[in-house]
């Protein structure tokens, strides 16, 4: 009886471990986006010139796989999944974004996702 006490306070502790540091991590990133989000960030000065570089790449976004990413329409049309694929680290496809580009995008599709 004595074990399954201390068992199930170890679990007990484990879980709380385990939630406290998920929900840090978390807030810490939001933190980090919108600490250095810029509501004007431009489409095509900004997010236009990250994805060609990125994303519309041969194996990547072209002709030939997904979506080419090269115009707002697409780009526009596509936020939300951008979007989730940015966050989730699905995209971009065997690389990671740095954080100056990670923050640009998802801020432009956070503040709208303007033709600007």
């Amino acid at each position: 009886m004595k074990k399954l006490h201390l068992g199930l306070l170890f679990f007990a502790i484990a879980a709380s471990i385990i939630i406290v540091s998920c929900s840090k991590s978390s807030d810490t990133a939001t933190t980090a986006v919108s600490a250095t989000c810029n509501p004007n960030t431009s489409f095509s000065q900004t997010v236009l010139p990250i994805l060609n570089s990125t994303c519309n790449l041969s194996g990547c976004h072209d002709p030939n796989n997904a979506a080419e990413l090269n115009n707002y329409q697409v780009v526009h049309d596509n936020a939300a999944q951008i979007k989730a694929s940015v966050v989730s680290g699905r995209m971009p496809k065997g690389k990671t974004f740095n954080a100056t580009d990670k923050n640009a995008l998802l801020c432009w599709i956070d503040n709208g996702a303007k033709n600007n």
